[in-house]
């Protein structure tokens, strides 16, 4: 039978009528508690990298120790052999002296093989595969969203994981615990939530647009103004994520004052 711990003050009494918890799952799938773990597909994969690279490792102090196969008949029978520059070894007729050493073929058979599994593992967890050495010039914020889709698609679950079922049960319990009990925020002592208080959030994009794609956009957007197949103010709502326009209308009325001041000078 559970029991309070009243002991060393870990009980607290806090009268909110409620738990105040949310437990977050990470992705949908796995266990009922915790979810799918993001990494899981790519554990394997980083063993086995971990097992070929210590391969290789060894492989490349083998090959800096090369050994010394000598062919009878030799000479100085029974004699220790050195190997150093500054002692030669001297073999009878027909006898001959060879370093056998590994070649670099096998170390660069296990960096390759080690590179297509570090893919394998990033493509399995919805990680980016771009290599920053083959980007050769900055790119629009268009063809880098294509470029890290992946990621993306990962980072959009776990918005809703963290966002929508994680974060904004955080700020309705919040809300929730104002109606009973007085929260302070900054310098207000006391503050209460209406009980109705509308709650949403709002995601910054993943990749700022270029000012190259912002041209385009501006362009875009004047030839369907100028045809005549949106308005002005539709054409502001559009940007106005992008552009950190809080309240499109304002924006609108603000330009059209500064018009109006213009056509007055």
């Amino acid at each position: 039978m559970p029991q309070i711990d009243e002991a060393l003050g870990r009980t607290t009494r806090h009268g909110l009528g409620f738990v105040p918890i949310v437990w977050i799952r990470n992705l949908p799938g796995g266990d009922e508690i915790d979810g799918a773990c993001t990494f899981e597909h790519a554990i394997e994969t980083s063993i086995e990298i971990d097992y070929q690279l210590s391969q290789a490792a060894r492989g490349l102090r083998y090959s800096s120790d090369p050994t010394l196969l000598i062919k009878e008949p030799a000479g100085e029978t029974g004699a220790p052999i050195v190997k150093s520059a500054g002692k030669a070894l001297v073999v009878a007729e027909g006898g001959d002296a060879k370093l056998l050493e590994i070649d670099g073929t096998a170390a660069a058979a296990v960096v390759d093989f080690v590179r297509t599994l570090r893919e394998l593992a990033l493509e399995a967890i919805h990680g980016n595969r771009a290599n920053a050495d083959r980007v050769s010039a900055a790119q629009s914020g268009r063809a880098l969203e294509l470029l890290y889709q992946a990621l993306i698609w990962l980072a959009d679950r776990l918005r809703i994981s963290y966002g929508e079922s994680g974060l904004l049960a955080l700020l309705r319990l919040i809300v929730k615990a104002s109606q009973s009990r007085p929260l302070r925020i900054g310098d207000r002592a006391e503050y209460r939530f209406p009980a109705d208080l509308p709650l949403s959030l709002k995601w910054p994009p993943y990749i700022e647009p270029s000012e190259q794609d912002q041209l385009v956009t501006a362009q875009s957007l004047l030839a369907l103004i100028e045809a005549q197949i949106i308005s002005r103010r539709t054409a502001t709502e559009h940007v106005a994520a992008a552009l950190d326009i809080d309240d499109p209308a304002a924006e609108r009325a603000e330009i059209l004052r500064e018009t109006a001041m213009a056509d007055c000078r």
